[in-house]
């Protein structure tokens, strides 16, 4: 029997390769959920914080992500309020497709009414915010020269 040689040229640039480490991958963990009693494997983003397996969801379609929450604290008599609490959140298995994509949950005031804002809403929201903290800013130039 007789095994096929490479052209010279070709070992040569074979040999020439180096290994390297793959990038890291930008598909989502699996974890560990609990769905109806029984414990099984589910994708879960880099970027959500729940324990999915302390949890029992009764439908798949009960299951979703949450990202950790940052908010705004505003000084109120004597305390200070939490406001614009903004945090990644997504249901992947919603029986709409849209429904599935992640979002940016929005709480005003802590009072539990919220906004889901697709990535373009947010960003304009974003940009609502830079313009509001532009003109707090000046409010407190004026307020400097008072």
């Amino acid at each position: 029997m007789t095994v096929p040689t490479m052209p010279a040229e070709a070992s040569a640039s074979a040999a020439a390769v180096t290994p390297t480490t793959p990038p890291p991958s930008a598909s989502p963990r699996l974890v560990a959920a609990v769905v109806c009693g029984q414990r099984i494997a589910l994708p879960c983003p880099q970027w959500c914080v729940i324990d999915h397996a302390s949890e029992n969801v009764i439908n798949l379609d009960d299951f979703s992500h949450d990202g950790a929450p940052i908010s705004l604290r505003v000084p109120v008599t004597g305390a200070a309020e939490r406001v614009l609490i903004a945090r990644l959140s997504q249901w992947p298995f919603a029986s709409d497709e849209a429904g599935r994509a992640a979002y940016l949950r929005l709480e005003g005031t802590d009072d539990g009414e919220v906004a889901n804002l697709p990535t373009s809403a947010a960003l304009a929201f974003a940009d609502q915010l830079v313009a509001h903290a532009e003109g707090i800013r000046a409010l407190a130039g004026v307020l400097a020269d008072a």
